[in-house]
């Protein structure tokens, strides 16, 4: 009898072990979780986008002739002044020729020199005529003073002594064509590689425009040059801006004069700057997710003292922050502290210990922060992070 007892009691005391654990595992636990404070501060809403530095006036000295450039001393960071020589080019060295070139020039000579013998022939030809009839016209005028022929005798033989000097100078100035055209061809001939190039009055000094620095050496070592053809650029450090390509549907929110700061530059302290230009046309760039994204280009000046921005360059990057809204004494909570609850938003306030869902009237918001327009006062606790296992009346404690 006792043996059946026991065994009673031994399954009871089961059973109701059973149900209390059963009971035990549906009870609502408590769950940790992080609670903030709500409460008042400054707030901004910023545009962040990546910026860089650039020259405000970037020069770039080309060639203004084509030559034989001189190797460039100048490197990039040099200082240079206004007027101060930064290229040297001297005229184009001849080719040498190749055996069709010098062939060719050569036959060019042989018909250079045949062609000044023959003009030479015909100068000889004209200047015979010419001493002959001018003889014969002497001969004739003393005829003509002494009544012995008539003056249409004495006018004919007087213009054609005239025509045979005119021939004869004609003949003249063919030689000297021929002698340029033979001296013409032996230069073709001639090699000029090994001639030292033209002096100082045919070499053309290229100056700076201004004084500044030099940014960039296109092209360093000696050699032919095109006209127009790009060598050093040159500015002046002092005289930077930033440009940042702008998403357009950020950029209509910016102005004229909005405030920017720029952070993460190389330097814990930000810098302080203001929107010179939003420039009214926009292009299409490709993300680097390969998505077509349409942006703005939107320069900024820094208006921070020089001196604290004076180790910057051109091409330095930088985060720009557009600051298109800023309040003091703002009422906010974190923006993970909010959710979605039909169409409006809410949060879960701490009640002794218990989280309660409220609804809240939202203002500006940005990535950090949200302001509180109504349904919150200034100290109560919040759920910073509520996730979908928090419902209203969920037991809650501080996550140590």
């Amino acid at each position: 009898m006792n043996q059946v007892l026991r065994r009673k009691v031994l399954v009871v005391s089961v059973v109701l072990i059973v149900v209390f654990l059963l009971i035990y595992g549906f009870l609502p636990k408590t769950k940790e979780v992080d609670i903030t404070a709500v409460k008042r501060g400054p707030l901004q809403i910023a545009i962040e986008e990546e910026g860089r530095t650039r020259l405000k006036e970037r020069f770039t000295i080309s060639a203004p002739t084509a030559g034989y450039m001189q190797r460039i001393q100048a490197k990039v960071g040099d200082p240079v002044k206004k007027g101060q020589i930064m290229a040297v080019l001297e005229p184009l060295q001849s080719q040498s020729l190749d055996p069709r070139s010098r062939a060719t020039a050569q036959a060019a000579v042989s018909s250079a020199e045949a062609a000044l013998k023959a003009a030479l022939e015909r100068e000889k030809v004209t200047a015979a005529d010419a001493g002959y009839l001018e003889q014969r016209r002497e001969r004739l005028k003393a005829l003509y003073a002494k009544g012995s022929i008539s003056r249409d005798q004495f006018d004919q033989i007087d213009s054609e002594a005239q025509k045979a000097k005119a021939l004869q100078r004609s003949a003249s100035a063919e030689v000297n064509v021929a002698k340029s055209e033979r001296e013409r061809a032996q230069i073709a001939l001639r090699d000029f590689t090994s001639v030292k190039r033209g002096g100082k009055h045919d070499t053309v000094y290229v100056t700076s425009p201004l004084s500044g620095g030099v940014f960039r050496v296109y092209r360093e070592s000696e050699g032919a040059v095109n006209i127009g053809e790009p060598l050093i650029d040159i500015g002046d450090v002092r005289d930077l801006e930033v440009r940042a390509e702008v998403l357009s549907s950020d950029a209509v929110k910016i102005k004229k004069g909005t405030e920017v700061l720029f952070k993460r530059w190389g330097n814990d302290e930000p810098l302080t700057g203001v929107v010179r230009l939003v420039e009214p046309a926009g292009f299409t760039k490709i993300s680097s997710l390969g998505v077509e994204e349409q942006r703005v280009l939107v320069i900024v000046d820094i208006t921070s003292p020089p001196e604290k921005w004076r180790v910057l360059g051109d091409a330095y990057r930088m985060e720009a922050h557009f600051i298109i809204w800023k309040g003091e004494n703002i009422l906010q909570v974190p923006a993970s502290a909010l959710f979605r609850w039909g169409d409006k938003w809410a949060v879960f306030v701490d009640e002794k210990g218990k989280a309660r869902r409220r609804v809240v009237e939202v203002g500006q918001r940005n990535g950090l922060a949200a302001q509180i327009l109504s349904g919150l006062k200034e100290n109560e606790k919040v759920l910073a992070y509520p996730d979908d296992t928090i419902s209203d009346g969920t037991k809650v404690k501080a996550r140590k």
